[in-house]
């Protein structure tokens, strides 16, 4: 595993994968992030779900779609959290997640892929259709995800648009936003789901007849543990 990627709280079910810094080719500094550390990272990880925290200015195109499609591809639910900012092409390695959540005081910037470039006006021309086609491959991966037109996206990235989290989930750029005075609204969230589905479970195999009492302390039990897990959010 990558010294510069961080793994933190990793169960069975789940794991966190903090990819705070540069998208880059090679990994040289603390912070960056390579297509071949999230690789080595993530393909021998055998949980449910990857909580994928995102802090990130963007960077090298190509790493940032050899990342999106790691992550779209792996066999667990990937859940993006967007920490801070999700710009450039860390907005498209955010469209990975199954869903994306983004706390109220967070950003997304999109727009069009650039370069540095030199040459005669023919090479000059031919670099502008260059940059046209690489684009597409992000608009792709937009699409996949958002609930606007490539219009509407395309006009988005012509004007290098600053999106907040409530636009974000306006335009299908993340799922939900979590309020400010309740950080973990989203995990108790996912941990209420599990719990109900357990429950569900434990009632269907439950005898078709039992005693009067017992049944009724079950169902106590039952309602004692969901209401507990829903205010602790465990």
């Amino acid at each position: 595993m990558s010294k510069f990627i961080q793994l933190a709280n990793q169960t069975d079910e789940s794991v966190d994968i903090y990819i705070y810094g540069d998208i880059v080719p090679y990994a040289w500094w603390e912070g960056d992030v390579s297509a071949q550390t999230i690789k080595s990272t993530i393909e021998n990880l055998n949980v449910k779900e990857i909580n994928v925290h995102l802090n990130s200015y963007g960077g090298d195109v190509f790493t940032g779609i050899a990342i999106y499609n790691l992550l779209k591809n792996h066999p667990a639910k990937v859940n993006v959290y967007v920490d801070s900012c999700a710009c450039s092409i860390a907005s498209v390695i955010a469209m990975a997640g199954d869903k994306i959540y983004m706390p109220k005081n967070t950003f997304m910037m999109i727009h069009n892929c650039w370069t540095y470039a030199e040459g005669n006006s023919k090479e000059l021309r031919k670099q502008a259709d260059d940059l046209d086609k690489i684009m597409t491959a992000s608009i792709e991966s937009y699409l996949s995800k958002i609930k606007i037109t490539k219009e509407e996206l395309i006009k988005l990235l012509d004007e290098e648009t600053w999106l907040t989290a409530e636009e974000c989930v306006q335009l299908g750029f993340a799922d939900e936003v979590i309020e400010l005075n309740n950080k973990n609204v989203a995990q108790q969230s996912l941990a209420i789901s599990k719990l109900l589905q357990k429950l569900k479970k434990m009632e269907l195999a439950m005898p078709i007849k039992q005693p009067e009492e017992q049944e009724k302390e079950e169902k106590k039990q039952f309602k004692t543990i969901f209401l507990e897990k829903m205010i602790g959010g465990k």
